[in-house]
């Protein structure tokens, strides 16, 4: 939090010289990078010299992805009116996502860009005014959705189109069963139409689309030649839109076809095709952490090489998240097959260094694998539970 305070000041002094910012203008700088809606927002700020007392309030515009909300924030205790600089404090109620520019209200300030914890899997999806104006349900021939869920069209500040999909990491470990080993993941998404393009003016659900790409592999470090033991490809191909967030009703789903296979021949080749849906689920705390709860139910399309993979695997992965985007994560993934086969991973991750674009950056990560099905090879073989221990630039 301290270099991320020491570079927005940096950052503002190398575009204007500070006695000038401090004689005619308020400098802003955030105590943290991270907006989240309901939750504290902290700012320390340098008061111009003309100004011989501090305020008890200033209004700060948050904007991002065409939606805007000024926050009133409060001067926190300590300091009198003679210190160079002073805390201010504010709570935004509404949620954005992707970066959030932020600049003071009624005074001359520095603007200052922020990130939102609701990017991507952290939290719900900001509808814009004018994708609320151009996006509609489409509905069935009685005039009614199936779930009420209003169809998001993503603004082009809120995601880039090629993001973090799944977590980004190397792991290494090693077990009695295997000796030395070690677990990749490289993982995105992609949405190929840009919503203000032509093509998603003419077809405006058409950005909702995304394409998906995560490959997985356990390394065998410790066998001769050190062969990779199996490989995991999974393209898929899906759509994306905002929930209801009411009640019961998710805040963001998810739903497609996915392709998964090891790449084999023969006897070792191992391939399936399903169908998907994935609601999300989110709650934030007081303590600033963010809880999601994100299932993924399936249907299998096509299983010919592993025809009883449902007794390992089941028809739904149990995904919980729960933690801060700049602090400590634990993400937990659960399957319970339809023959009692049961499996568990546990991911805890904490940042190495600051992010640099929403969830990505450098951290430590801890893995723990039990059950069945580390590789589509071996889907139906249970393995020694596994402890992994390296770094991931995405969580």
């Amino acid at each position: 939090m301290q270099r991320m305070r020491f570079w927005s000041v940096c950052l503002t002094v190398l575009i204007l010289p500070l006695p000038v910012l401090a004689a005619s203008q308020w400098l802003i700088a955030p105590k943290t990078e991270v907006v989240n809606v309901g939750q504290a927002l902290e700012f320390e700020m340098v008061k111009p010299k003309a100004n011989l007392a501090w305020p008890d309030t200033l209004n700060i515009k948050l904007s991002a992805g065409g939606e805007s909300e000024e926050v009133v924030l409060s001067l926190k205790g300590g300091e009198g009116d003679d210190a160079q600089a002073r805390t201010y404090s504010g709570v935004p109620s509404k949620a954005f996502a992707g970066v959030v520019r932020a600049e003071l209200q009624g005074q001359a300030s520095n603007r200052i860009l922020l990130l939102a914890s609701t990017d991507g899997e952290n939290g719900p999806v900001v509808v814009t005014e004018e994708a609320a104006k151009t996006a509609q349900v489409k509905t069935s021939a009685e005039g009614s959705s199936a779930t009420g869920a209003q169809v998001l069209i993503a603004a082009p500040e809120d995601e880039p189109a090629l993001s973090a999909n799944e977590p980004i990491y190397f792991l290494v470990g090693s077990s009695h069963e295997r000796g030395a080993d070690a677990r990749f993941q490289i993982s995105f998404k992609y949405r190929p139409f840009e919503p203000l393009g032509s093509v998603s003016k003419a077809y405006p659900f058409l950005s909702n689309l995304y394409f998906a790409y995560t490959q997985n592999t356990v390394w065998d470090l410790g066998g001769e030649s050190s062969p990779f033991r199996d490989t995991s490809y999974k393209p898929s191909l899906y759509y994306r839109w905002v929930g209801q967030g009411r009640g019961l009703w998710p805040d963001e789903w998810r739903g497609g076809l996915e392709h998964e296979s090891n790449g084999q021949g023969g006897v070792e080749s191992r391939s399936l095709n399903i169908a998907f849906i994935r609601p999300s689920w989110h709650w934030d705390t007081a303590n600033g952490r963010r809880l999601t709860f994100y299932p993924k139910i399936y249907q299998y399309l096509d299983k010919d090489d592993n025809r009883d993979i449902q007794r390992y695997r089941g028809y739904v992965d149990w995904q919980l998240r729960y933690g801060r985007d700049d602090g400590l994560m634990l993400m937990g993934l659960y399957r319970q097959g339809t023959g009692g086969y049961a499996t568990g991973q546990l991911d805890l991750s904490y940042p190495l260094s600051d992010r640099v674009l929403s969830r990505m950056g450098t951290f430590v990560h801890l893995q723990l694998f039990s059950g069945y099905g580390e590789t589509l090879l071996d889907y139906n073989r249970e393995r020694d539970t596994q402890l992994r221990l390296g770094i991931s630039v995405t969580r």
